[in-house]
């Protein structure tokens, strides 16, 4: 009988340790571990989530990278293109001032040419009135002397 009431008694002890442990214990441990659980499929579903938000920025910066290069080319070219333009305004304006140039010293030479070919005439026609007035020694009068000079320039 000792050890029937043993027996039973420690059968008792048992069902209330484990209804103890049912009612007590086992819920924490249970609801720890699902909120273990949740917290690590909260953490993975938050790694994927980062996975495909990185893969989205890469992508993101690819084209906002290209978009950049496209448009730097463009200022580029259009740089280019603005500084053809005022090398070409700068060559056709160098141009102008050199025609200018060339016709105001083209003018300038023919009008020297002019005076110096009038001044000749009349040094000429002085020293041919000089050399006939010392060949005739004679005074030849002022108004044949004046038609002489023009008819002298006239012919040189």
């Amino acid at each position: 009988m000792n050890i029937n009431a043993t027996l039973l008694a420690q059968t008792f002890i048992f069902v209330v340790f484990v209804f103890i442990c049912y009612r007590y214990v086992w819920p924490p441990i249970l609801s720890m571990m699902n909120e273990r659980e949740k917290r690590i499929t909260d953490g993975l579903e938050a790694a994927k989530k980062a996975d495909d938000s990185l893969e989205e920025a890469k992508l993101a910066s690819a084209k906002e990278l290209e978009g950049a290069k496209k448009q730097a080319a463009e200022i580029i070219e259009k740089a280019n293109a603005r500084a053809t333009q005022i090398v070409g305004d700068a060559k056709s304006k160098a141009e102008d001032e050199a025609e200018k140039i060339i016709t105001s010293g083209s003018k300038n030479l023919e009008n020297e040419i002019n005076k110096t070919k009038e001044q000749l005439r009349s040094d000429l026609s002085e020293i041919v009135v000089d050399t006939a007035q010392k060949i005739i020694d004679a005074e030849i009068d002022p108004g044949k002397h004046e038609e002489l000079i023009k008819k002298a320039a006239k012919e040189i």
